[in-house]
C-alpha cells in the first residue's frame, strides 16, 4: 500500500481554512485506501479532531516539535521530518503545504508534491529561488490553487491547477424548508477585504434585511461590541467546521462580498488574485443562493446561471439586489439548483483522484 505523508504547518484544532483543507484532504486520501500520516506542529490532547472536521476516516496525526515558527525553525522542523519518515522511497508520497519542508525533503525522497496558495515572501522566497538551481528542485511537483499562481511561479511542466473542495456528504439530510426569511448569512474569515465592511454598510441603509455573521474575529479589527451598533446585524461567533452545514442550511442567501484586495489571517498577505475560497464550495453545497462580488479568480466556477454576481462594491446596489431577492425568492430557485450541480465537480475525493492521476500512483 502506498503511504501519504502530509506535511502541514498547523496547530490542531485551528480556526483557519488551512486546517480544514488539510484534514479533509487527508480524509479523502484515507477513503481511497491510502495509509495516511498527517504531520502537524501540535495537536491538543483529548480533542476529537475527526469529529470537529467531519472526517469519515481516521488517519494518523503525528505531532512534531518546532521551537520557533520562523525561517530557521522551519528548516529544523524539515530536518526532523527527514528522520521521522521511513526511508522506503518506493512507497512514499510526500504531500506538503510547507515550502521549506518540500524543498528539503526533495533531497531524500521521490514523489514530493507542494501545494501552493500564495506568493512567497522574506527568507522563504530567497531560499526557494536559490533551490531552483539545485537538481533536487526538479523532482518537486506543484499543485496550484489557482491559474494565476501557476502564471506567477512559471513552473508549468510538472504542475496541476486544482481549486479547493467540499465534502458533499456533510451537507445531506437537512430540512431545507425551515429557512430564515429576510436574513443573509456570512460564514468565514473577518480579515480585511473579506467583505464584512461592505455588509455593515449595507446593513446601515436597510431596515428590511437582517445579517447573521459567523467566524473568528480574533485576527480582525472587529469586536463583539462593535456589531451591537447595528440593530439588524447579529454576530454569532465562531462555528466549528462540523456545524457549518447545519448553520448554512438555515438561510436562503449566502454573502461573499469580496474587495479587490483580500487578506488572510496574517493580515499582511494579500491573496485576492490567487484564492479559491472554501466557503464558496460550502455555500454552493448548501442549496441556497450565492451572492458574490464578480472576480476573475473564480469566474470559471461562478456565473450568472448559478449565482448572483455583483461587479461593484456599491452598498446601495447590493442592498437593492438583496431586497429584490427576498421579495421574489422563487425567481432565483434555478440559481441554487445549478450551483448544487456545479459543486459536484469540486469534491475532496475528486481533487485527490486528480492528484493521484497527475503523479501516476
Amino acid at each position: 500500500m502506498k503511504e501519504i505523508n502530509y506535511i502541514s504547518e498547523i496547530f490542531l484544532p485551528s480556526k483557519s481554512a488551512y486546517s480544514i483543507n488539510v484534514m479533509k484532504m487527508c480524509d479523502a486520501f484515507s477513503k481511497l485506501g491510502f495509509n495516511t500520516n498527517l504531520y502537524v506542529f501540535r495537536k491538543e490532547k483529548n480533542i476529537h479532531l475527526f469529529k470537529i472536521y467531519n472526517c469519515k476516516k481516521k488517519f494518523k496525526i503525528i505531532e512534531t516539535k518546532i521551537n520557533k515558527n520562523n525561517f530557521l525553525g522551519r528548516i529544523k522542523h524539515a530536518l526532523q521530518l527527514v528522520r521521522l519518515i521511513k526511508k522506503n522511497k518506493s512507497k512514499h508520497v510526500i504531500y506538503s503545504r510547507s515550502i521549506i519542508s518540500s524543498l528539503i525533503l526533495s533531497m531524500f525522497y521521490e514523489n514530493v508534491l507542494l501545494e501552493v496558495h500564495h506568493e512567497l515572501k522574506g527568507f522563504t522566497k530567497v531560499f526557494f529561488n536559490l533551490s531552483k538551481k539545485m537538481k533536487y528542485f526538479k523532482k518537486i511537483m506543484f499543485v496550484y490553487i489557482s491559474r494565476n499562481l501557476k502564471n506567477h511561479y512559471k513552473i508549468n511542466n510538472r504542475s496541476i491547477i486544482l481549486d479547493d473542495g467540499v465534502d458533499l456528504s456533510n451537507f445531506k439530510n437537512f430540512n431545507s424548508k425551515k429557512r430564515i426569511h429576510n436574513t443573509c448569512v456570512y460564514a468565514g474569515s473577518f480579515t480585511k477585504g473579506k467583505g464584512i465592511e461592505l455588509i455593515l454598510k449595507i446593513a446601515k441603509i436597510t431596515n428590511k434585511i437582517n445579517f447573521h455573521l459567523y467566524g473568528d474575529i480574533s485576527n480582525s479589527e472587529f469586536t463583539k461590541l462593535y456589531f451591537k451598533k447595528y440593530k439588524n446585524v447579529c454576530y454569532k461567533g465562531f462555528a466549528e467546521y462540523k456545524n457549518i452545514p447545519k448553520i448554512l442550511n438555515k438561510y436562503y442567501l449566502y454573502l461573499m462580498p469580496y474587495s479587490k484586495k483580500v487578506f488572510v489571517r496574517s493580515n499582511n498577505l494579500e491573496v485576492g488574485n490567487y484564492m479559491s475560497p472554501l466557503k464558496l464550495f460550502e455555500y454552493m453545497a448548501s442549496k441556497g443562493v450565492v451572492m458574490a462580488t464578480e472576480m476573475n479568480v473564480y469566474k470559471h466556477i461562478l456565473n450568472k446561471k448559478n449565482s448572483i454576481l455583483m461587479n461593484q462594491n456599491s452598498s446601495k446596489k447590493w442592498k437593492n439586489k438583496i431586497e429584490s431577492f427576498f421579495a421574489n425568492k422563487s425567481n432565483y430557485n434555478y440559481l441554487s439548483k445549478n450551483s448544487n450541480i456545479e459543486v459536484k465537480n469540486y469534491t475532496w475525493e475528486l481533487r485527490v483522484k486528480k492528484i493521484l492521476n497527475f503523479i501516476d500512483v
